[in-house]
């Protein structure tokens, strides 16, 4: 059930302590931080697979993509719900435009490790690392060390780095899992001058803050596609509805009458979203600074606030395979970048080693579960219970299965989650 999967990955604080009460929440936590009744590596043994690792990813070398974007601005944008069925020209012109333009990545998934969908991809794509499903308090997130995150190397380049979302701090404790993770600052709502948190487009009040310095990078969760698709969120789906009633009839999708009103609030809720995208590159280009800025934008999850999930998978397609569920939208964009499209299977978890390799930001590669997705290597989708996909095969995981590319997952995926449950760089 959700509560028993809630309460042993045991990630959710608010929820968490809703399900369990005070008392029982303190001795659960307390297990959980301990580790105790989870094995992992030893330190030596976590040593020695890292040096391992350092030595294979020493044999592939550079690609012609390392170091083109160094000394370059980032803006990384997590794109809230925002699925491939709402990614489209009717729906989304400026997103559509971005990856027409930029590099498209058209085989993306982001799997979901953890329950919170959103904090799952947010930890993934700034640090490299999968979070343990057990064994480990959200709390350690706040303070355990990172100094591969992506906020941590390019704070030691020299680089402004700061991040943005409208909710409170307090939130999944971003505020303090935000600076813990080497960003300068956190900042909600009220530093963005924002009316009303749930419209990505007032975040636009927090620009001069995201380009502030000689070199920056910013980092922004959206907000505006989260659900549900009902009259409860219609002040973020009213100022939409009629343009989105007008494409949604375009587009010629059929379903029940509860569920076309729900797709059709949907896709005003992705409008909004794309407002701000279109918003925010409009003023870098006008302020020149768009041919230095790139600009990565994914998703955190599928739309999994659908309530019919047979509509879902009838609108997303995922009849070819179950791993389509996980296919995402993932595009970058700016900086002078040619126009490309990427077929090659990628996750959240590439993001960090693919701009690391970008950037020129070195010594964290051995320690993400991902790759560059520029290496020449054949591209990989890691999920949970060391499953997988490569684009032509996909394994769901937990299943008795010997093979190389199992093997080798697994030794990432466990090595990961031991790093972070044991707070491997306290020493290093």
């Amino acid at each position: 059930t959700d509560e028993r999967e809630l309460y042993r990955e045991f990630t959710d604080a608010n929820r968490c302590m809703k399900l369990t009460g005070l008392y029982q929440y303190t001795f659960r936590n307390l297990v959980v931080s301990m580790g105790w009744g989870a094995d992992g590596r030893t330190m030596e043994q976590l040593d020695q697979y890292f040096d391992q690792r350092e030595q294979e990813l020493a044999l592939q070398g550079s690609n012609e993509m390392t170091g083109i974007l160094k000394g370059k601005n980032l803006i990384m944008v997590m794109l809230e719900s925002i699925d491939t069925w709402l990614m489209q020209p009717d729906y989304m012109p400026n997103l559509c435009g971005l990856s027409e333009e930029g590099v498209n990545f058209t085989e993306f998934y982001t799997p979901l490790f953890l329950s919170a969908g959103t904090f799952n991809t947010e930890i993934i794509s700034q640090t490299g690392m999968i979070p343990p499903v057990s064994g480990m308090s959200s709390a350690a997130y706040s303070t355990n060390r990172f100094p591969y995150s992506l906020a941590s190397l390019f704070a030691k380049e020299g680089y402004r780095v700061k991040s943005f979302h409208s909710a409170n701090p307090s939130i999944y404790s971003r505020g303090s899992v935000h600076t813990n993770l080497g960003f300068e600052a956190y900042h909600s709502y009220k530093e963005m001058g924002m009316n009303d948190y749930m419209l990505d487009a007032q975040m636009l009040g927090g620009y001069e803050l995201m380009t502030e310095g000689d070199r920056f990078y910013s980092y922004i969760i959206t907000y505006s596609g989260h659900g549900p698709y009902t009259q409860e969120m219609d002040n973020i789906a009213g100022p939409h509805l009629k343009e989105a009633q007008a494409a949604v009839e375009r587009s010629g999708v059929t379903g029940s009458a509860e569920n076309m009103e729900e797709y059709t609030r949907a896709v005003a809720h992705a409008m909004e979203t794309d407002q701000f995208i279109g918003q925010l590159v409009e003023r870098l280009e006008a302020e020149g600074l768009l041919e230095n800025t790139a600009l990565v934008l994914y998703a955190d999850h599928y739309g999994k606030y659908m309530t019919d999930k047979e509509f879902l998978a009838q609108i997303k397609g995922t009849d070819r395979s179950p791993v389509e569920l996980y296919r995402t939208p993932c595009v970058l964009y700016g900086a002078g970048l040619k126009a490309q499209v990427m077929h090659k299977t990628g996750w959240s978890g590439d993001l960090a080693p693919t701009i690391a390799n970008l950037y020129g930001l070195e010594g964290g590669a051995k320690y993400y579960a991902g790759e560059d997705l520029f290496n020449s290597g054949k591209g990989l989708a890691m999920f949970p219970n060391s499953g997988w996909y490569d684009g032509e095969t996909y394994y769901s995981g937990g299943q008795e299965e010997s093979g190389e590319r199992t093997a080798q997952v697994k030794q990432r995926e466990s090595a990961s989650m031991d790093a972070l449950r044991s707070d491997y760089f306290k020493t290093k």
